[in-house]
């Protein structure tokens, strides 16, 4: 189920691709496939991609759970409903941050042959970073 499309138009995609790759998980069995010492660029893209989605449910992971923590009525020390409304909205900005700034690695690589990898490498990196912030969050939420 590759993708003969740039990874730039696929990220534009990239809700319903989650989707069903959750549903399908067709990209991860693809990359199965590929043996370990093959560094065709079809094989890196589909690791990195299957990398990618295992890094995105992750993230979506902590999100529910600190999504869960935020719905909660206001109290006398914190405004629950304001929160989460605009964490919400702030975590909407960061995915299109995010996605922005990959794209920017793609064009800066637009000539390479590792392109694909490149842009994968920034959204797994950024995607790693966020869990890890969303987490702190977790923590620190009473």
């Amino acid at each position: 189920m590759k993708s003969h499309l740039p990874m730039h138009v696929n990220i534009r995609f990239r809700p319903l691709l989650i989707a069903a790759g959750l549903l399908f998980s067709p990209v991860i069995a693809l990359a199965e496939d590929c043996p370990k010492d093959d560094l065709s660029p079809m094989c890196e893209d589909m690791r990195a991609q299957a990398v990618f989605e295992q890094t995105d449910h992750q993230l979506n992971v902590s999100y529910q759970q600190l999504i869960k923590k935020m719905s909660q009525p206001k109290d006398e020390y914190l405004d629950y409903p304001a929160l989460k409304t605009r964490f919400v909205e702030a975590q909407r900005q960061w995915v299109r941050f995010r996605d922005k700034e990959c794209n920017a690695w793609y064009l800066i690589n637009q000539a390479g042959a590792q392109r694909n990898t490149d842009q994968m490498a920034c959204l797994i990196q950024r995607t790693k970073d966020r869990t890890a912030q969303l987490n702190e969050w977790i923590i620190a939420l009473p």
